[in-house]
């Protein structure tokens, strides 16, 4: 039995699913005899990787056949692979008739909850758990059924995605965690042989931060050991200031975890790829970019790495270095259509229209198939650089070549060309023949060349379009009473601004700021 079972979990690790099924089948045509609790569970995990839920609820009746649904880790197979290809339902059913569980039993039916966007029912299992009666006797007791790290990651996972309404369990599970030992907070270090990996604080540090908790998710950070936090720990912690608008704690926290790293590894410092992705939003300077772009070059990321060296692609154009953003693209290896969408928006933003048009026509070439994102950034290049043509073309491309259904920034953005372009008519039949209702910014965005272009009965009928959609926006009827204004048409400037006055409706002035480094 042993070779079979072999083969089929090289298989499963080779990730070939498919031929590990065949395996299966191959083996039980051969001898049924051959089947044992050792084979289903690889098995069933093939299943789930390839979303064969109906080839698993075969096996779900061999298994009833032979007399394997006794055996608890086959049963825990089942629960993941039904959990996992979307049949929650089945799984609760079967976790309910189950004759034995243990704790992976448990964990698997709260952590196939939550993926299947059912996280009070996974807190509702965590409850079953932790006080179901110890008095009487069971198969099921058995085993043990006690929590364990796991249990705790995936309660707070629940938590986690309830958001801010979640908050006040999350509390209690927290006091739950600390009475059972979970969580260590000891003042001195623990032996280098005794430390256990941080899978709960750093759990507990992402549930506070989805609950928009901050002090909380800071202070569980800030008790911990230092060299008891990992990458995860660090990279969660600059993510959740970042998501709070805190740019300059996301850089000292990230200064605070290479002087740490320094110590430990006596000036060899390693940073993790998605660490210094995640931290690069943060950057508010040239220099600063630099800086991370030379430990980028030190791990090799600028090449190996997509997602960090589209991230200071995105940088060296924000600060208006294209040149050092070209460069970095041409030393990318894997070029992705992340990649490629990058550097077309980093041209567009400098405008350099033709340039991003080109790269767009050479990665189409390259066979690397655009998104949303990259036919939004040339018709961004094409409207700055007044490429019409090119911009009629990209829109047909995005319809007809690759069957991308527009969204709502799309057409603006094409509104926008023509209309810069002077040709107001043409835009307002493109707005008329869309397949949608237009909204406030396709027509805002015809209202705005209406004044470029100086058109007032064409921005008198569009205004009035936009007053009904938005009554309390007063930026559409300032624009026609300039417009009005200096046609020197004062009665009509003044009508509109009568109306303005009329309905409540006041311009705010605008605000700018300049950040000094």
């Amino acid at each position: 039995m042993f070779p079979w079972n072999g083969l089929i979990k090289k298989h499963v690790a080779q990730r070939a699913y498919h031929e590990a099924l065949q395996t299966l089948t191959l083996m039980h045509r051969t001898d049924i005899c051959l089947l044992d609790h050792f084979t289903f569970p690889i098995a069933l995990k093939a299943c789930t990787n390839i979303q064969a839920w109906k080839q698993g609820r075969q096996l779900h009746g061999l298994i009833l056949r032979l007399g394997f649904d006794w055996d608890v880790y086959t049963s825990n197979a089942l629960l993941s692979m039904y959990s996992g290809c979307g049949q929650i339902r089945v799984a609760i059913q079967l976790f309910d008739a189950m004759p034995q569980r243990n704790t992976v039993s448990w964990n698997s039916i709260m952590a196939g909850c939550i993926r299947n966007d059912l996280a009070h029912e996974s807190l509702s299992y965590f409850s079953k758990m932790i006080v179901k009666p110890k008095s009487s006797f069971s198969v099921s007791s058995l085993a043990s059924e006690e929590p364990d790290t796991i249990t705790m990651c995936t309660v707070l996972h629940a938590h986690a995605h309830l958001g801010p309404t979640g908050f006040p369990s999350a509390k209690a599970v927290h006091g739950y965690i600390i009475r059972r030992g979970f969580q260590i907070e000891n003042e001195k270090p623990a032996p280098a042989a005794m430390r256990t990996e941080p899978f709960v604080e750093n759990a507990l540090i992402h549930t506070y931060l989805e609950a928009s908790c901050l002090a909380y998710a800071q202070k569980v950070f800030q008790e911990m050991q230092p060299e008891k936090r990992d990458v995860v720990t660090w990279t969660t912690m600059i993510s959740g200031y970042l998501h709070h608008k805190l740019e300059n704690l996301a850089l000292a926290t990230f200064m605070s975890m290479l002087q740490q790293q320094q110590q430990v590894r006596e000036g060899n410092v390693y940073v993790d790829a998605v660490t210094l992705a995640t931290v690069i939003p943060a950057l508010g300077s040239l220099r600063q970019g630099k800086q991370i772009h030379c430990l980028a070059v030190k791990n090799g990321y600028d090449q190996l790495n997509v997602f960090v060296a589209t991230s200071l692609i995105h940088v060296y154009a924000e600060f208006g270095t294209i040149e050092y953003a070209d460069k970095l693209f041409q030393r990318v290896k894997d070029r992705n259509v992340v990649a490629w969408t990058a550097i077309i928006t980093a041209y567009a933003k400098h405008g350099q229209g033709e340039d991003s048009v080109r790269l767009f026509n050479e990665m189409r070439r390259q066979g690397v198939t655009p998104n949303h994102l990259t036919f939004m950034g040339v018709l961004t290049a094409c409207n700055h650089a007044g490429l019409v043509d090119q911009a009629q073309e990209c829109f047909r491309c995005m319809t007809q070549d690759y069957g991308l259904i527009p969204e709502m920034h799309h057409y603006a953005a094409m509104v926008d060309v023509l209309g810069r372009a002077g040709r107001l008519r043409e835009a307002l039949e493109f707005i008329k023949a869309m397949p949608v209702d237009a909204s406030s910014p396709v027509w805002g965005s015809l209202l705005a060349s209406c004044g470029y272009h100086e058109d007032v009965e064409l921005a008198h009928e569009v205004a009035k379009i936009l007053l009904s959609m938005e009554p309390d926006n007063p930026a559409n009827l300032v624009l026609l009473s300039n417009m009005l204004a200096q046609k020197e048409r004062w009665s009509d400037a003044s009508e509109v601004r009568e109306t303005m006055k009329r309905l409540g409706l006041r311009k705010v002035p605008g605000q700018s700021s300049i950040p000094v480094h």
